[in-house]
Formats: C-alpha cells, sequence, structure tokens
C-alpha cells in the first residue's frame, strides 16, 4: 500500500511538473511559445526589446544583443549578435540562448527556420503600435517566469492616459513627421509614432502613403504646407534640424519657426521612455498652437 501511494505521489509530482513546463504564451506570429523561465541565456535582436528585458530586472539574463543597443548602459558590454544587415548565426549560436527576443519587423524569409534548425526557441513581438510598449513589458516577463510588472506598465499607461485626456479638446495640429531630411521621408500608416502625435491633438498629413517610412515629394509637402514640423533626435543634433529647414522658407510652419524637435533616444523607441518624449512633444505642439494666427 505505501509502495501504491508513493508511486501514485510521484506521478503527481511529475504530472504538475509537466503542466508547469507547458505554460505557453502567443507571440505576434500567433504562435504558442514555452515559458523560459528565470535565469536563462537571453538574446535581444532589437534595441527596444533590450530595454524591455532591462526593464523587467532580467538584464543580468542577457548574452546577446542588436546593434544601437545603448541603454541602459550596461546594455554596450553585451555581445552584438545582429545587427543592419541581419543575424550574426555564428556569433548566436556562441552565446547559446534559451530563449530569443525578436521585432517581427526584423525577421527575414529563413530566420525562422533557421532558428528552428539550432533549437533555439524565439518570441517575435511587434513593437509596431503605442499599445505594444506596455504589451511588450508584460510579455518579456512572462517568458522570463517573473510577475506582471504593474510598477511599470500601469504609470506609463496612466501617463499616456492623462496626456491625451489634456489634448484631446485642443485643436488639431496637421503636421509633417520627418525622420529623415534628405530625401525627406516620414512614417506611414497605423505606428506607435503616429499615435504619440494623435495622444497630443496632431495627425501627420502623410500617414496615408504606403510603406513604413515612405518618401515625401517635394511638390506634395508644399501642397500639404503642415502647420508644424515634427522632428527627433540627438538634443545637440537642434540646431542643425532647425538650420535645415530654411530650405523651404516659403512653409507656413518655417515663417512661424513652428518646428517641434523631441529627443530622439525617448521618441525613436516603443519603450517606457516614450511617455517622456510624448510629453516633450505635447510642450511643443501648445506652443505651436499659441503661435496660431
Amino acid at each position: 500500500m505505501k509502495n501504491f501511494l508513493a508511486r501514485l505521489l510521484a506521478a503527481a509530482l511529475v504530472s504538475l511538473a509537466a503542466q508547469a513546463q507547458v505554460a505557453t504564451m502567443k507571440d505576434d506570429l500567433g504562435r504558442d511559445v514555452p515559458q523560459t523561465g528565470f535565469g536563462k541565456r537571453l538574446v535581444a535582436l532589437s534595441p527596444f526589446l533590450t530595454e524591455a528585458v532591462f526593464a523587467v530586472n532580467a538584464g543580468f539574463e542577457l548574452v546577446g544583443v542588436s546593434e544601437r543597443s545603448d541603454y541602459p548602459a550596461r546594455a554596450r558590454s553585451i555581445t552584438v549578435v545582429s545587427g543592419s544587415n541581419g543575424i550574426s548565426w555564428e556569433k548566436l549560436a556562441a552565446v547559446r540562448p534559451d530563449m530569443v527576443f525578436a521585432w517581427k519587423d526584423g525577421i527575414k524569409e529563413g530566420d525562422l527556420e533557421r532558428f528552428e534548425k539550432l533549437r533555439i526557441p524565439v518570441f517575435v513581438l511587434a513593437g509596431r503600435r503605442l499599445d505594444d510598449v506596455p504589451r511588450t513589458i508584460n510579455a518579456v516577463a512572462f517568458i522570463t517566469g517573473r510577475a506582471p510588472p504593474a510598477g511599470l506598465v500601469a504609470p506609463f499607461e496612466q501617463r499616456i492616459a492623462q496626456l491625451r485626456s489634456e489634448n484631446a479638446s485642443k485643436p488639431k495640429v496637421p503636421v509633417l513627421l520627418e525622420i529623415q531630411h534628405r530625401p525627406l521621408m516620414t512614417i506611414g500608416g497605423e505606428h506607435f509614432m503616429n499615435d504619440a502625435l494623435g495622444v497630443c491633438g496632431a495627425e501627420n498629413v502623410f500617414a496615408a502613403l504606403p510603406g513604413v517610412a515612405p518618401l515625401v515629394p517635394p511638390e506634395a509637402l508644399m501642397a500639404k504646407d503642415p502647420q508644424a514640423i515634427v522632428g527627433a533626435g540627438a538634443p545637440q543634433n537642434e540646431a542643425e534640424f532647425r538650420e535645415r529647414w530654411k530650405d523651404y522658407a516659403t512653409l507656413r510652419a518655417v515663417k512661424a519657426n513652428a518646428l517641434v524637435y523631441v529627443n530622439g533616444d525617448q521618441f525613436y523607441r516603443p519603450t517606457l521612455r516614450l511617455a517622456d518624449g510624448i510629453e516633450q512633444l505635447c510642450r511643443g505642439l501648445d506652443a505651436v498652437r499659441k503661435e496660431r494666427p
């Protein structure tokens, strides 16, 4: 009898362990990906994913990152395993990851098959919309065996909600969102940067252009004649941004000096720091409204 009970207990423990191991979450490719758990070797293949891993206090588990993963500063000392040309598979294999966090837009044809061949689990995240910021944090926390980080997500969502409420009744500001000057490029479609403009009561007049980063023809710019121009980058480059637009002296935004510049580190990545960038953007657009004739 005792042996039977012992075997029954052992079977129950094995069953419980198996159930714990099959905890999964769907990634943004719709695949059920098993939870890796705490203390595993992680790789993040985009700077925004590197930030997310550090945000949930799993940064010490990172053994590989993408180039330009520069925040927090400790990320700069981690082995770079991917860049603009894609994944360095030899470097990736060398760091022996238990889980890779990958950016959906950075996945190339054949990459998923290569991961499978190397038996490296990969969790893919879109990072495309403003709502993806808290969702990314929650997903990274779950996959790495952390509790839902309410202390991170809730304050972010509350700040965005407050900014949205404060700007909801203000006059809409039509803007050009510049991400590159020569050639002139903007952000098209549903994107967290266009979402950010919406929070502040503005709209990108070229958001309907096809593609993620479409070119803006000079004649289209003159025809739209936006009320303001929004750019982002390193703080020390703001004067250069303003100087470049002197070549378009007939635009009403240039005439009115309605040029809004935001810290790119807080605006170009769908991370928790985006709330700071949006707050800065809203202040700049408020200044434009005050100067409106």
